[in-house]
């Protein structure tokens, strides 16, 4: 988000107070000659100076507060949102992959309308149908004479011919069913896949549960992370408000004071036209850093998904923050991010979800083997001979070896697949890695920077209290004007202006250093 630059209100103030180059100025001390002139104006009396940034940042109770922002952000996210509904996908993943391996077991019931069949043996159905040879005795079947001694005859063991009978074909012409009924019960196990493949699905299935758990702890740190810096961001618009509106009614008091100056003949129309001019400046200063201040305000309703917002500091933003340990050396900084990062641990879960989906995928390079078992209780059973209509039960128990060419040429580009997956993920981890050694570098200097500036300002604070008090000793002896004064004013309210940006830049860098390091903790998932 843009920000309205705090160095360009300070300009703005330094350039109220000084006239252009080269143009004089008729403002200071009286000349000799115009003594009585000079006394029938009246000397503004010199107020005393309250800084308005001190009353602006003064904690309010009730008041926001950086927690408190961030804790409500968390808990209105879209992101958090969408990153819990991702461990509920890996959650139901992991429960699918294993209900692969459990027994299929299924039952199903059938009936089936058969078409009319004949089943003849011979004949006509009723008649006879052809005769049937037998033997009277048990034994072999020989040649030998016939009874009564006339001729040779085919025999049994006893020596008694052997003889056709009359086939009757009607006993065995039964009648078939017309319809089937059914009850079937079918077990299914996957053996092969319990010794090659149920160890890799289930760890990699719990790797990207575990990868989704920690994406959604990432999200809620950076919600929280990015509502503080909203927050900050807002503080900053409340800083630069404070401080234009505040040179704009001193602009416009310096402009009343020149229009009766002019009045008395002391000032000239030219002086009058500048201060008009740095009117309609300031006024124009106070329009940007309203606007922005506004624009703040309304990213933070956004992101707090709070349209009721009562605007008001809460924090002590002027005071310092606590100390940041270990965070002098920016090595260990670095380190420390690479170690601790939820973002690189969550891709480290993935690509070992990756590397477990090879290692099942391999298991289809060997032979399937399968174990079943079937039971049918059926009407009528095709077991039973000959078909009757009745309801009768079967089992069957079993092992299947198969193997497939297709399958196996599958599994070969689907580890490929897998492979460059797996490259991916490793890749966009040492990106993710480089951007975190980044982003640390940046907080840590930022960090220094801030630290710095807030000495730096406090001597130029100092300074400006210094000066402010010299005008004011100046002007009531006669020696100074009311610019003088006014621009004491505005360079007091500008180093503080600068302090404040320095406090507000500190924690910045300390809530950026934090999150880049990775040592905000997630909090507590509700429910």
């Amino acid at each position: 988000m843009a920000t309205l630059p705090s160095w360009a209100l300070a300009t703005a103030l330094l350039t109220l107070t000084q006239p252009p180059a080269g143009e004089p100025t008729t403002e200071g001390p009286a000349p000799v000659d115009t003594v009585d002139t000079v006394d029938t104006v009246d000397e503004p009396e010199v107020a005393e100076f309250e800084n308005p940034l001190t009353q602006a940042f003064a904690p309010v109770s009730g008041g926001l507060t950086a927690d408190q922002i961030a804790a409500k952000a968390a808990d209105s996210s879209p992101d958090v949102a969408l990153a819990e509904s991702d461990i509920q996908k890996a959650a139901a993943q992991l429960d699918q992959t294993m209900i692969n391996f459990i027994p299929q077991v299924s039952v199903s019931a059938g009936y089936t309308r058969l078409s009319y069949a004949e089943n003849n043996f011979g004949g006509d159905g009723d008649a006879e149908g052809g005769f049937i040879v037998g033997a009277a005795t048990e034994g072999p079947i020989v040649i030998g004479p016939c009874p009564g001694g006339m001729g040779q005859c085919v025999v049994d063991s006893a020596g008694i011919p052997i003889g056709a009978a009359p086939f009757d074909t009607s006993a065995f012409n039964f009648e078939l069913p017309l319809n089937s009924f059914s009850l079937e019960a079918k077990l299914s196990v996957p053996i092969s896949d319990y010794i090659l493949s149920l160890v890799p699905a289930r760890r990699g299935s719990i790797a990207t549960r575990k990868a989704a758990e920690l994406a959604h702890q990432a999200a809620l740190i950076k919600a929280q992370t990015d509502a503080r810096l909203a927050y900050y961001n807002w503080l900053r618009a409340v800083a630069q408000v404070t401080v234009a509106r505040d040179s704009l009614e001193r602009s416009r008091a310096r402009l009343e004071d020149a229009e009766s100056a002019l009045a008395a003949g002391v000032a000239s129309k030219a002086d009058v036209l500048r201060l008009d001019a740095v009117v309609a400046r300031g006024e124009t200063f106070v329009a940007e850093a309203e606007a922005f201040k506004a624009l703040t305000e309304q990213n933070l309703r956004v992101m707090l998904n709070d349209s009721d917002i009562q605007f008001r500091v809460g924090e002590d933003v002027l005071g310092m923050p606590g100390d940041l340990p270990r965070s002098q050396n920016l090595d260990k900084l670095v380190h420390e991010a690479h170690q601790n990062r939820l973002e690189l641990k969550s891709l480290q879960q993935n690509s070992k979800a990756v590397h477990e989906g090879i290692k099942a995928t391999r298991a289809q390079y060997f032979p399937r083997l399968d174990g079943f078992a079937n039971a049918t209780y059926a009407n009528p059973n095709q077991r039973f001979f000959p078909l009757q209509n009745e309801w009768n039960g079967s089992w069957a128990v079993g092992v299947q070896l198969s193997y497939s060419i297709n399958q196996a040429a599958q599994a070969s580009a689907k580890i490929r697949e897998y492979k460059q997956n797996r490259r991916a993920v490793d890749l966009n981890g040492e990106k993710l890695r480089r951007g975190i050694t980044m982003e640390v570098t940046q907080a840590y200097l930022d960090r220094k920077k801030a630290m710095a500036n807030i000495v730096l300002n406090e001597r130029a604070a100092q300074a400006s209290e210094e000066g402010y008090r010299v005008a004011t000793d100046l002007f009531r002896v006669g020696q100074a004007t009311t610019t003088d004064i006014i621009s004491a004013e505005s360079e007091r309210v500008s180093a503080s202006l600068q302090d404040v940006n320095a406090r507000i830049d500190l924690r910045v860098a300390n809530a950026r250093l934090r999150y880049a390091t990775g040592r905000i903790k997630p909090p507590a998932r509700s429910g």
